[in-house]
């Protein structure tokens, strides 16, 4: 199972961003206390995805059979009420992240409708997430 979890002591926001990342692709949100990047990462048999905070900027990393596969770079993000039905699982607009994604987690990848080096998706309290990425 793809677990979701923080750096060793996050703000608020990281903590939010990972819970409702866990949300949307059907992971298990994982409290990381005092465990080191080993112990996390032997741990969990399936994906591992850490939210951290790097300056003023965000890093979401991917890590998979214990080896890093993917690090993103998230420049911004905006937070805004969900209207209708929820959505599960990422929509992203980066062809490279998408491929780097894919079969780790649930995502779909768009050409059109979304514009370049976004993520969106649905958390919980009808809260949806737009990240701007880096490229």
């Amino acid at each position: 199972m793809t677990v979701v979890t923080t750096s060793r002591k996050p703000v608020p926001e990281v903590r939010s961003l990972a819970r409702d990342l866990a949300f949307a692709i059907g992971a298990e949100y994982a409290t990381r206390g005092k465990m080191g990047m080993g112990d996390l990462l032997s741990s969990h048999d399936g994906p591992v995805l850490i939210v951290s905070r790097s300056g003023q900027s965000f890093l979401i990393q991917v890590f998979s059979g214990g080896e890093a596969v993917a690090g993103i770079r998230v420049l911004s993000f905006a937070v805004e009420e969900r209207e209708g039905a929820i959505s599960r699982g990422l929509a992203v607009s980066d062809r490279a992240l998408a491929s780097a994604l894919e079969g780790l987690v649930d995502m779909v990848f768009f050409v059109d409708a979304l514009p370049e080096d976004r993520i969106v998706f649905d958390g919980r309290q009808r809260r949806r997430y737009t990240l701007r990425v880096a490229p």
